[in-house]
């Protein structure tokens, strides 16, 4: 046997309307050449921007080498300096060793008409608790030269 016919329904009307499908406007072609003239700005801001940044680093480049330069001759001339003090230093010091000397200096007395005491005596610090002057005579650390 057969089957009775379904009968068709009519769909049920849902709670929401569905949006209504707007087409979207198409974004109207620049021409080309305001497209050119916007890229040449963006061109010519990013080459001021680089020329600005690698121009101050060159200059900051340069004025790093010219301060080292500048130290390293001031560095040049303090090292002469210090030689040539050194050098003065050592002339001074041989000069002074040279005038010190004990002959040179009896011949200098000499020639200047002066001559050894007869009777030379050395004067010792008393010790600690000792009453007796320095130099005294009848002290027991007391000599006289012969």
């Amino acid at each position: 046997m057969s089957q009775p016919a379904r009968a068709l329904r009519a769909p049920e009307p849902s709670a929401r309307p569905e949006p209504a499908v707007t087409p979207r406007p198409r974004p109207v072609p620049a021409r080309p050449r305001a497209v050119a003239l916007q890229r040449r700005r963006r061109h010519v801001g990013f080459l001021i921007l680089f020329s600005v940044i690698v121009g101050s680093a060159v200059l900051g480049l340069a004025a790093l080498y010219a301060l080292l330069a500048q130290s390293s001759f001031r560095v040049d001339d303090l090292q002469q300096r210090i030689e040539a003090l050194s050098r003065e230093n050592l002339e001074l010091t041989r000069w002074q060793a040279s005038l010190s000397a004990p002959g040179r200096i009896a011949a200098w007395a000499r020639s200047h008409g002066m001559r050894l005491p007869d009777d030379i005596r050395f004067l010792h610090v008393p010790a600690a608790g000792s009453a007796a002057p320095a130099g005294d005579a009848d002290h027991p650390h007391a000599r006289s030269a012969p």
